[in-house]
């Protein structure tokens, strides 16, 4: 069974902390890939900020939590949940 527990409730350190371990990286305002540029969520096209991302279960996807990515991610992969 998949954990699944609120980004909010993380420091900045520990987002940092977890992007360093699932292969990616930050500079403290940005998510970057693992050769450092900015992650850019592909439904909205906007660079996805520490402060916003949203890390789905059982993946390593990366997107803003704004709820216009987050539908059109679900519209796209409705099996997801």
């Amino acid at each position: 069974m998949v954990e699944t527990f609120s980004l909010q409730t993380l420091s900045k350190d520990e987002k940092i902390q977890l992007l360093y371990e699932l292969g990616f990286k930050s500079d403290g305002i940005y998510v970057l890939d693992p050769e450092g540029k900015k992650i850019k969520d592909k439904y909205i096209d906007v660079d996805v900020k520490l402060e916003n991302m949203l890390i789905l279960p059982s993946s390593t996807i990366i997107l803003d939590n704004n709820p216009m990515s987050i539908a059109s991610y679900l519209e796209e992969h409705p099996d997801v949940f």
